[in-house]
């Protein structure tokens, strides 16, 4: 990494920092309770009144770092020992941002929730910009990792347990110290669910255009580009693996389907239960729980099944891509590909009457159970692409066709696709 490189995405991570910790210091001023990693340092920075919250948050990362060192002991990174200066940085931040909004008055409740959002929100930006330069970890994300990598599980769960013990501790120190709880109130709750989703939400935005702007010297050589390829997204009952399987046939392309992407990714390693389970199936309640725990933000190990799948499927993708032309339905694709420059990228939807008919006809069941099944499975994808992308599935501005085959029928729809194809050429 070039001098100039490591400057500026140290500036990065140190804005991402400051934004972090202006976040906190709005959440203070709030007095509806703060985010859990700080709940620790604002309590005793009630008893030990001599100490800033800033001191203490030091003193809390130095811990946190010393932890790090006893579980791996010659097994520490010697370039983690950066989180030291990382933490001394962040409590001078903190106790900045302290001095920056000490006239800020909360008068009334409503202005209170206001600054426990608008702290969720700095807190939220601020991690992806300390997050996405992949340049320094505070202490609490290194104990984490370290912690997800020793018992061998994703770093959300680790995450949840963390923030509870966090919580946990700090109203037990605030009643054996102070007599009362402090710090841990509705506005701790609304920031640990609010500040994953918020990420969710904006890191796909935020993170490219960071990315962007550090990689601009440099030059791309892994790029997606010069081959013909169109990605397929699609509802259940639409016809959309029949579709790409005509268009391929009459292109002369490959298809790459669910069959062949499982295959290669058993052949990866994965199991076949695996891929079962994991295969673009992801509930409400699964994908809030993920945003809430930020599973995969801060590394690339420790993941969970899901993300396993969908990095082992992605290789494939992409492989698929440089080899040759090819017709993937499915998986992200539009997304996995994004800067493939002759990537074509088409939706397939269909009215419920054509869907049910093709649904009850190819798994056997009644009308009234191809409905139930096509709502299920429908949700199922959108939760997974979304999650996965930070895109909305299906969304027409998204893609260069939208295609409602219950209205074309499928070979006109094939036809639509391979004249679109050929006139781009």
């Amino acid at each position: 990494m070039s001098k100039s490189l490591f400057i500026e995405r140290l500036i990065v991570s140190i804005f991402g920092l400051f934004l972090m910790s202006l976040g906190i210091s709005f959440a203070v001023r709030s007095n509806l309770g703060i985010t859990p990693i700080s709940c620790p340092p604002y309590v005793l920075s009630h008893y030990f009144t001599n100490y800033t919250l800033g001191q203490l948050t030091v003193g809390m990362h130095i811990t946190m770092i010393i932890a790090q060192v006893i579980i791996l002991r010659k097994d520490f990174p010697k370039s983690q020992y950066s989180q030291t200066l990382v933490s001394f940085l962040f409590g001078f931040l903190i106790d900045g941002s302290m001095w920056l909004t000490q006239s800020i008055t909360a008068p009334n409740y409503l202005v209170q929730i206001l600054y426990v959002l608008l702290g969720s929100l700095l807190v939220s930006i601020g991690i992806i910009f300390e997050v996405t330069p992949k340049l320094l970890y505070l202490a609490g994300d290194g104990l984490m990792i370290t912690v997800a990598r020793v018992l061998n599980r994703p770093f959300g769960q680790i995450k949840v347990v963390f923030d509870i013990t966090l919580v946990s501790f700090s109203i037990m120190a605030g009643l054996l110290l102070l007599n009362h709880i402090i710090g841990v109130r509705e506005g701790t709750i609304i920031s640990a669910v609010l500040v994953g989703i918020i990420i969710a939400k904006l890191n796909p935005v935020i993170s490219p255009f960071i990315l962007r702007f550090l990689e601009r010297r440099e030059k791309h050589k892994d790029k997606v580009q010069g081959y013909n390829i169109i990605t397929i997204g699609r509802e259940l009952g639409s016809g959309g693996r029949e579709i790409g399987q005509k268009l391929a046939k009459k292109l002369g392309w490959k298809f790459i389907d669910r069959e062949f992407i499982r295959d290669a990714v058993i052949k990866s390693g994965l199991s076949g239960d695996f891929v079962e389970r994991n295969d673009q199936q992801m509930t409400s309640a699964e994908k809030l729980l993920r945003y809430i725990s930020m599973d995969n933000i801060f590394n690339d190990e420790n993941l969970s099944d899901n993300d396993k799948l969908f990095i082992a499927q992605s290789k494939i993708i992409k492989d698929a891509a440089l080899k040759g032309r090819c017709v993937i339905v499915g998986r992200c694709a539009d997304v996995v590909l994004y800067d493939c420059d002759s990537c074509f990228n088409i939706f397939i939807s269909a009215d419920k009457e054509f869907a049910k008919k093709r649904v009850a006809e190819e798994f056997k069941l009644t009308e009234d159970e191809a409905v139930k099944y096509i709502d299920k499975i429908n949700h199922l994808r959108s939760n997974h692409y979304n999650y996965y992308t930070g895109r909305t599935w299906g969304e027409p501005s998204r893609y260069d066709m939208y295609i409602k085959s219950s209205s074309l029928g499928v070979d006109r729809a094939v036809d639509a696709v391979y004249n679109a194809v050929k006139q781009n050429k």
